[in-house]
């Protein structure tokens, strides 16, 4: 899996994860394990001071892949709850900086993966960022709404999820879902600079400074997954669009 759709490559202390399907860039049990076993790499690795997530250009993530949802077993359905909130609270409190290079369209699981990183670019151009799953019939709440709160304004929050809006980069700028932008002629350049300060600082203080701001939410992530009220969440969603 790394070596196909996630590819992984260190260069000056910043390890990037690029996610590259050669279409939207959905989500699947492949994904998220081929995520898992290279965020593992990334914080193995002591030459690691920082990592990048970014997409292929047009896509950083569209989230599940809606097809293949349609193909597998119910007890899988069952797994995608649980690991899309075990992948974001990797990041989440990841030890190391986490960076998302936003290169296109970030909806659904991909807008959460953007919000669980610890800063993010997002190149100027024609794409949509938001969290549309009310539009498309899944419930939004737990871990990740808290997530959202965290991040975006009050109008974003209430009736942006609530109605399942998604937003032009300009305006995800101004709610919260990106920290800046810059033109796609200077966005590797400045992607490479945030990742690069980023990996100069300090491990042990950025570390326990991280935990200490993030871990009441981290244990709520853990407490859900753990409860296994996650589990019916994709499956409902089946039952209904099967119905």
């Amino acid at each position: 899996m790394p070596t196909e759709v996630l590819q992984y490559v260190v260069n000056d202390r910043v390890a990037t994860i690029v996610h590259d399907d050669d279409g939207a860039n959905t989500l699947t049990t492949e994904v998220f394990e081929g995520y898992f076993e290279l965020l593992d790499r990334a914080e193995a690795d002591d030459a690691v001071g920082a990592v990048v997530l970014r997409g292929r250009d047009g896509f950083f993530s569209a989230g599940m892949d809606l097809k293949w949802m349609q193909t597998i077993s119910r007890d899988e359905l069952g797994t995608i709850g649980p690991n899309m909130a075990s992948l974001a609270h990797r990041i989440f409190i990841f030890p190391k900086p986490v960076i998302a290079a936003v290169t296109g369209h970030a909806i659904a699981g991909g807008a959460i993966i953007l919000l669980a990183c610890d800063r993010s670019v997002g190149v100027e151009g024609e794409y949509k960022i938001g969290l549309n799953e009310v539009a498309i019939g899944i419930p939004f709440g737990g871990f990740a709404m808290k997530l959202a709160q965290s991040h975006l304004t009050p109008s974003a929050f209430g009736s942006g999820l609530l109605h399942g809006e998604t937003f032009r980069p300009a305006r995800a700028l101004e709610i919260g879902y990106l920290d800046e932008l810059a033109p796609a002629s200077e966005f590797d350049a400045r992607v490479e600079a945030v990742a690069s300060r980023a990996a100069e600082l300090s491990p042990f203080a950025y570390g326990l400074t991280k935990q200490a701001m993030r871990s009441e939410l981290a244990a709520e992530i853990e407490e859900q997954v753990g409860s296994g009220a996650l589990v019916p969440l994709f499956q409902a969603f089946a039952d209904l669009n099967n119905s």
